[in-house]
């Protein structure tokens, strides 16, 4: 029995070894607000197992909301074949929400794909709209299919084929009524005409519509203060379109950048309009101080995306880092942001502060405090555990 049992440890032993070859990794990541009131803001565990080139990762999204989910990706190879596969589960609801399969192989300059997607019917929202907090799987940003049969369960067909120039991408649909023809789209890239000039074609063709396009894109002539004319020509049925954009690619160099647009009046360029301009100045090797004042708001935050609040118009940030204490380094930024309304010094509205510092190799904080003028705070403390 002894024996038997010695024996029955070993086999247990190396056939552990055998399927162990693999290793594990992960991290953990959350953000708790602790004033004005307590409340857990985000909270995601990652973890990862990888073996024989396959790698099996879960992220689970658990921050007690509705929008609480989970997700299964298989990623590798077999060979020349590359796949890729993802699941989505609810949580709060513990149902499946959607999944896709990607394939592609690359051959001799030739690349060939094939993705397939399905998505149940009470969560087909979820994969059209893009502004979901962790819903990075957006699938159709700008279209709807099967919405029109009252949010049915689809799938999706892609076959999309690479060889350079040429793109091709084919789409069929399955809305519970058996699959169909979708769209196509045709696109050839950096198309050399003359003195450095390219042009980019795109063709689309669809089942409702048949011939949809030909646009005529990708043309940049320098003129000259880093203003360039961008001609587009796109072309439907029974209409075309012309147009002559100008593009600003700005002023400066790395320490000044001026934000601005070409002012073209009657298809004639006649100025341009400066938006506002940022200065950053290097004190170091990661010590900084910068400064941004945005004439025009809107436009500003159009192009470097949203950064003020209610009538503020300028920030000044001050960076630095060094050595912590259990390697790494720490990081600290400090926001002074100011509007064009009087009562306060300077016009300041809103202060922030956020510090990163490493605990250990694989372990960090980041301390998060806001304060907008007179008196509304806001903490938050957060965390990033590697595994």
């Amino acid at each position: 029995m002894k024996r038997a049992l010695a024996l029955f440890s070993v086999l247990a032993v190396l056939g552990f070894s055998a399927f162990g070859i693999g290793t594990f990794s992960g991290k953990w990541a959350a953000t708790v607000r602790l004033l004005p009131s307590a409340s857990l803001i985000s909270n995601s565990l990652t973890i990862n197992y990888t073996d024989f080139g396959w790698t099996f990762t879960g992220v689970l999204n658990l921050a007690g909301s509705a929008a609480d989910t989970f997700k299964f990706t298989a990623k590798g190879a077999f060979g020349p074949l590359s796949l890729t596969a993802n699941e989505w589960f609810s949580v709060p609801n513990a149902e499946w929400m959607g999944g896709d399969l990607a394939t592609s192989l690359d051959f001799a300059g030739l690349s060939l794909g094939l993705t397939v997607r399905h998505w149940d019917k009470d969560y087909a929202d979820f994969f059209y709209t893009d502004n979901k907090p962790w819903y990075a799987w957006v699938w159709y940003p700008d279209e709807e299919p099967c919405q029109t049969y009252n949010n049915q369960a689809g799938m999706m067909y892609i076959l999309t084929a690479t060889v350079a120039p040429v793109d091709l991408k084919v789409r069929f649909l399955d809305c519970s009524f058996g699959i169909a023809f979708y769209d196509t789209v045709i696109t050839l890239k950096d198309l050399g005409l003359c003195c450095g000039i390219s042009l980019d074609v795109e063709v689309a063709f669809s089942k409702e519509g048949g011939f949809e396009y030909a646009d005529f894109t990708g043309i940049e002539i320098p003129l000259c203060c880093g203003v360039s004319l961008v001609p587009e020509i796109k072309f439907y049925t029974n209409s075309k379109e012309v147009s002559t954009d100008l593009k600003f690619a700005g002023l400066g160099d790395a320490c000044f950048t001026v934000y601005g647009d070409a002012i073209k009046t009657d298809n004639a360029w006649t100025g341009i309009d400066i938006y506002g301009w940022k200065i950053k100045c290097s004190l170091g090797d990661c010590n900084y101080i910068e400064f941004l004042t945005a004439l025009n708001v809107s436009a500003v935050e159009n192009i470097v995306g949203d950064i003020f609040t209610g009538n503020e118009f300028e920030y000044m940030k001050l960076g630095f880092c060094g050595a912590g204490c259990c390697g790494g380094n720490y990081t600290v930024t400090l926001y002074a942001y100011f509007n064009n309304v009087s009562g306060t010094l300077f016009g300041l509205n809103r202060i922030r502060g956020v510090m990163t510092i490493p605990v250990m190799s694989n372990l960090s904080f980041t301390v998060d405090f806001r304060h907008t003028l007179p008196s509304t705070v806001d903490l938050r403390i957060g965390w990033t555990f590697t595994f």
